[in-house]
């Protein structure tokens, strides 16, 4: 299932918030951002796992919103504009969520 399917409206406005979107017309884009970076912090995580996994974990949560964020703010930027891989913070939250799943 995909992250976007997992949380609920309320959640969903809370990350378009986040992202200081207040209109409509990009929530299938923002929606597609949600799946993919919560993917890719789960696959980091563990690639047996899946989003629902961490579905009650809020560290997961605002990794997804981080990483999101970077995402959407610079989408179509060009080879010549440097980005880190992974947004501030994230790489510690999937650091955390790896020992935790470990245990």
């Amino acid at each position: 299932m995909n992250y976007s399917e997992l949380i609920d409206e309320e959640r969903f406005g809370e990350i378009k918030k986040y992202l200081k979107v207040d209109m409509d017309y990009e929530d299938e884009l923002i929606k597609e951002f949600l799946d993919s970076c919560a993917l890719q912090l789960v696959d980091a995580i563990d690639i047996k796992l899946k989003p629902e996994d961490f579905i009650d974990e809020p560290r997961f949560h605002l990794a997804v919103k981080k990483q999101t964020k970077e995402e959407y703010e610079h989408r179509g930027l060009t080879a010549d504009t440097v980005r880190h891989g992974l947004a501030n913070g994230v790489e510690n939250i999937i650091h955390q969520l790896r020992v935790k799943v470990s245990i």
